[in-house]
């Protein structure tokens, strides 16, 4: 079994679902409320789990009812806490996340909390024996602390680069598997094409696996030069989580032999199956649901 260790953003989400979104300084009811587990490699470890890696998490967790809640949540759906390191007094990373029906689009708001960027509460021993290391760009000392160690143990570096964290640019040398969001690439390079960003980032970083998440549009995946991978078009009930799903499962299909290719295919699928249901994690996930969407939407 391919084994999988993530650090990075574990989010405390509470999902509001509303016909539109509420105009300021108005009262509006809610037609579902749902907590969850959150954040992106929270969700990515989730998901490489449900489809049959063996997954953990590091890093520091906050000692409050949410970060108790969180490391219960990676238990029930099977990834290992062992290593997980609880600060007491902390407050943990929450969100409160709006999602309109009649957009099928989400609007975030969310307080990071007061767990420390500090690599003690990193366990480095956790990433032997792992085929990948993946982490967020979150808690970025911690991050390019424990990517330094999964260098020099031969473990993999993956990157979701969804954001445009300050000073992400020293922790992107250590990474061997990239995949940005096209607002992260063209953001950190200044172009307007993301086929023009992505040969300049290849030509600066050459990571071992390049690949660009647009969205609706699919992305691209690079094979010395930018190739588009399509996206699959269903009815959204809930996008939040959505990228942190192509993550967690390109990476499963990667490791377990798929090919750069293939495995864009398999996780832009697997997004897109994702959003036909409420919270990134509470659904029913395997290989073989994903293999029949990708057949019954060619």
């Amino acid at each position: 079994m391919k084994k999988i260790v993530g650090l990075g953003a574990c989010v405390y989400d509470t999902l509001i679902k509303c016909n539109t979104y509420p105009t300021e300084d108005t009262k509006m009811k809610a037609n579902q409320i749902v907590v969850s587990g959150g954040g992106p490699v929270g969700n990515a470890l989730v998901v490489a789990s449900k489809l049959g890696m063996s997954a953990s998490v590091i890093g520091g967790f906050a000692s409050d009812d949410a970060g108790k809640y969180l490391l219960s949540d990676f238990r029930k759906y099977g990834v290992n806490t062992d290593n997980a390191v609880v600060n007491a007094n902390a407050t943990s990373f929450v969100s409160y996340i709006l999602l309109s029906e009649k957009e099928g689009s989400r609007t975030c708001v969310f307080h990071r909390g007061t767990v420390a960027d500090d690599v003690k509460n990193v366990i480095l021993s956790a990433i032997d024996g792992a085929d990948v290391l993946h982490l967020d760009g979150n808690y970025l000392k911690s991050a390019i602390h424990a990517a330094k160690y999964a260098k020099k143990a031969g473990v993999l570096v993956s990157l979701d680069a969804g954001g445009l964290y300050e000073g992400i640019e020293q922790l992107l040398p250590y990474v061997d598997i990239l995949i940005p969001s096209a607002e992260f690439i063209l953001g950190l390079t200044g172009k307007k094409d993301i086929k023009e960003a992505m040969y300049e980032v290849y030509n600066k970083y050459s990571p071992k696996v390049f690949a660009v998440t647009d969205g609706k549009n699919g992305g691209y995946y690079f094979d010395k030069e930018p190739i588009r991978y399509r996206a699959f078009s269903v009815e959204t009930v809930d996008s939040n989580g959505a990228g942190d799903t192509f993550h967690g499962s390109f990476l499963y299909a990667y490791f377990n032999g798929m090919s750069v290719e293939k495995a864009c295919e398999f996780a832009s699928a697997t997004s897109a199956y994702k959003c036909g249901f409420v919270g990134a994690r509470t659904y029913s996930l395997s290989k073989d649901k994903i293999v029949d969407f990708i057949s019954n939407h060619k």
